[in-house]
């Protein structure tokens, strides 16, 4: 008789007698303040909701200021666009991200130069940088990918040595602390994401963090079809900023949050420090647990990173450790075990379903030296390959909102896998 679930054993938790925490979390003051704004009559456009979140999302981040924009895409393109990134420009970052990350960089008519990761922590690895910077180079955007933090220290020393703007993809690290400094407060602009999945979420939704009152000025018009910001308390009317004698307008789009959304931010933002703390706590405590187990091993914690921000919980897989069993056998049968979904890693954006910007030649075919040199397999990455193909799994980060005993779970059904590996060869 099988033991596994996955051909017919008994499973280690039964999801119907007692399920995982649930995803988004709220409860009647978001119903409370969704119903403020539905009889205001104030729906979008710099209500009072929106300077609300803002300016709590930025004390939260340590920042001066916080913009809200329509999504954590969007808000990277509008960083790259405040911060002069274009035409002629080459934009550094690691291969192992969401395709938005490389995907706003050709949307700015720039050039996405990918390169490598660090194998234990998933993030760029600096000394890749180094070797991919030319006359050309003019940002980096380093992704908090997953559990981890990238090695800011090592990014912001080549910046400044090669002059270089910092863009934070902070779409996985709300609230982390590298050095006791929060995510999305150490480069230039910090890059967040609301999206459903994400540790702080109204639906969709995304904001822009950063120290600069002339970076603060720009994003805030970009984001609102290129007024010049409204004045505020927030020292938004001061100088002439981005404007200078030209006028109160520069070119841009609507990506506006609705009242809505903000509504649901900043209940969600009252309950994130407590949240992040439940996970992290979880997080070490199963990760610890994590090495009585051969094939598998957590990602590696940088002693810098002073503050955990867990999005998904993700480790490694090592098959030659495990009996031989491939990743995608284990990956399903965990899933049947736990009744959640394990996934791989992203995929490396040289060989991406969802990053083919060669599928758009009206758009981004300007000349045939910039068609070339924006194809991504052009790129040689190794160990992101590695990782996707044959060492990452991934959960959502729900599982970190349980109990003690739900990280016992997810170990005994690991071990439970291991110990029956040869029904899955």
């Amino acid at each position: 008789m099988s033991e596994l679930a996955i051909n017919g054993g008994k499973a280690v938790r039964d999801v119907n007698s007692n399920p995982w925490p649930q995803w988004p979390i709220w409860d009647e003051k978001e119903e409370k303040g969704l119903m403020e704004v539905l009889h205001s009559g104030i729906w979008s456009y710099n209500g009072p909701k929106e300077i609300e979140f803002n300016r709590a999302f930025a004390k939260f981040c340590g920042t001066k200021y916080s913009v809200c924009a329509a999504n954590g895409t969007v808000t990277l393109q509008l960083a790259l666009e405040a911060l002069g990134i274009g035409w002629g420009d080459e934009v550094i970052l690691p291969g192992l991200t969401w395709q938005a990350t490389a995907a706003t960089i050709i949307d700015v008519n720039a050039t996405p130069v990918l390169v490598d990761v660090i194998e234990d922590t998933w993030c760029i690895d600096p000394e890749k940088i180094e070797e991919a910077i030319t006359p050309r180079t003019k940002a980096i955007i380093p992704v908090h990918l997953y559990g981890a933090f990238s090695d800011m220290d090592a990014i912001m020393e080549i910046a400044k040595k090669h002059n270089l703007v910092v863009i934070e993809d902070c779409a996985h690290k709300h609230g982390g602390e590298w050095n006791g400094k929060k995510a999305g407060s150490i480069g230039d602009i910090g890059s967040f994401s609301f999206q459903l999945s994400k540790h702080l979420t109204a639906g969709e939704g995304g904001a822009l963090t950063t120290n600069r009152f002339d970076l603060a000025e720009k994003l805030d018009a970009l984001r609102n079809c290129g007024r010049r910001p409204e004045p505020e308390d927030q020292d938004v009317d001061k100088g002439a900023g981005v404007y200078g004698d030209e006028g109160n307008f520069i070119q841009s789009g609507n990506y506006r949050i609705t009242e809505f959304q903000a509504a649901v931010l900043i209940e969600g933002l009252k309950r994130l420090p407590e949240q992040n703390k439940i996970r992290e706590e979880n997080g070490e405590y199963i990760n610890a647990r994590l090495a009585e187990i051969p094939g598998v091993a957590p990602m590696k914690r940088d002693p810098r990173e002073t503050k955990k921000a867990y999005f998904n919980f993700s480790f490694r897989y090592l098959k030659d450790e495990f009996k031989g069993l491939p990743v995608e056998k284990f990956r399903e049968a965990l899933d049947a075990e736990l009744g959640i979904q394990a996934e791989p890693s992203y995929e490396p954006l040289n060989n991406c379903s969802l990053y083919v910007p060669l599928t758009k030649p009206s758009r981004h075919r300007i000349t045939e030296e910039y068609w070339k040199a924006i194809d991504p397999s052009r790129f040689d990455l190794p160990v992101c390959e590695k990782i996707y193909n044959e060492g990452s799994v991934c959960m959502h980060h729900k599982v970190l909102m349980g109990t003690k005993e739900d990280m016992d779970i997810i170990i005994d059904a690991i071990k439970k896998i291991y110990d029956n590996a040869e029904e899955l060869m």
